[in-house]
């Protein structure tokens, strides 16, 4: 009987001390970072950022009931930088040089007759859409309020 706990003790820690946590993000080479920088200025996904942030908050605003002083801290809250670096960034960092290239090439040329903003096409997946939805419902709880000082 004493074998056997021994042998499930010595299991048991085994198990427990091969346990590690999730890799790190991917990060793009500066390089990259440069093109993805460019990027996010051709289909201007920052305002786009901020306007649904700002739309999820006031509607949010709109359904609790929330005074506007709550509402315009939330709103002033809002910070595309860290999202970018953890989602943006992250997304496009195992893209080759060349893909980023043609994509930035061809978001051009489908944006240069669309004037408004809001009529931009933008480049996002399952993932940025997942983290964008993540981040607003963070923003609408108050998470990120300490930014404001």
């Amino acid at each position: 009987m004493k074998k056997i706990i021994v042998l499930f003790s010595l299991f048991s820690i085994s198990i427990i001390s091969a346990q590690v946590g999730p890799p790190p993000p991917s990060m793009p080479t500066k390089e990259n970072e440069v093109l993805i920088n460019e990027l996010i200025k051709v289909t201007e996904f920052e305002n786009y950022f901020y306007s649904y942030c700002k739309n999820k908050v006031e509607q949010s605003a709109k359904e609790n009931n929330w005074d506007d002083k709550k509402k315009q801290d939330i709103i002033k809250s809002i910070r595309f930088e860290g999202f970018a670096t953890n989602t943006i960034y992250n997304n496009f960092a195992r893209n080759t040089k060349e893909d980023l290239e043609e994509t930035i090439s061809l978001i051009k040329k489908l944006n240069q007759k669309r004037n408004l903003s809001s009529t931009k096409l933008i480049v996002s997946n399952l993932m940025i859409q997942n983290n964008l939805e993540g981040y607003v419902k963070s923003l609408l709880k108050g998470d990120y309020l300490y930014l404001n000082k």
